[in-house]
């Protein structure tokens, strides 16, 4: 993975919360689509979902927290999911 360069990131001096917002509320809601909106419109979006995914790598929805990259940690698993070299789901026990 390339250096980035993290002073470019458009989320410095934003509030770090929006990006780590629980619940389901309409004000969670508008929280995220604005953090999202804000990484979609970032010059290092690319290298920061890359190292991300990294991060994450060999973890489970659970263990991905945030919106890195513009991705929540739910659209990050289901990426990982389609990765090459990605284990495929378990099916259930009948």
């Amino acid at each position: 993975m390339t250096d980035i360069d993290w002073t470019k990131a458009l989320c410095l001096g934003c509030d770090r919360e929006m990006w780590f917002v629980e619940g389901s509320t309409s004000d969670a809601n508008a929280d995220r689509r604005e953090a999202k909106t804000t990484c979609l419109r970032c010059p290092i979006r690319s290298g920061c979902l890359d190292s991300a995914m990294a991060e994450e790598d060999g973890k489970g929805e659970s263990g991905r927290h945030g919106i890195r990259g513009g991705l929540s940690g739910r659209q990050r698993f289901a990426l990982s999911r389609r990765l090459p070299g990605a284990q495929p789901k378990q099916g259930r026990a009948a």
